[in-house]
């Protein structure tokens, strides 16, 4: 039996809200990323045709192998489970989302249809992996300060 079973229902619930929100962090701000950069593409040059989708996802994969293999010194590392137990509002995402989104949009006004839908994915995903990572240390080193 969880230890967690022992707990008023109140409590377990909230409990096991904090485990939710922590593990859908990233993926909630990635998630804001992709979509609001595809609608700025999609508002600067149209619906894109299935090959630009697929140009889309290839600069996003592009960009995260990139930044892994960045992070992990190459391509055959395995990732574990992170261990960041930053403040909350280091999941908040605004700083990594809007610059990701900001300079997807700069991308779109200088650059044609192709390559901007690939390069636009690499410039969002790159970005927001950079920046994130940025802003979870910023609240770790926050949160460390006030220990």
């Amino acid at each position: 039996m969880k230890p967690s079973s022992h707990l008023p229902l109140s409590k377990r619930y909230r409990s096991d809200l904090r485990t939710v929100v922590g593990s859908s962090a990233t993926a909630y701000g990635y998630t804001l990323t992709v979509w609001s950069t595809g609608m700025v593409l999609s508002h600067a040059y149209g619906l894109p045709s299935p090959p630009l989708v697929f140009a889309f996802f290839g600069g996003a994969v592009l960009a995260f192998a990139v930044v892994g293999a960045l992070a992990f010194g190459g391509v055959t590392a395995r990732p574990g489970g992170g261990s960041s137990n930053a403040a909350l509002w280091g999941s908040f995402h605004l700083l990594s989302v809007g610059l990701a989104v900001g300079a997807v949009w700069l991308v779109s006004a200088h650059a044609p249809s192709f390559p901007g839908w690939p390069l636009g994915a690499f410039v969002a995903t790159s970005l927001y992996l950079a920046v994130v990572a940025a802003e979870s240390t910023a609240a770790d080193l926050k949160e460390g300060s006030e220990r």
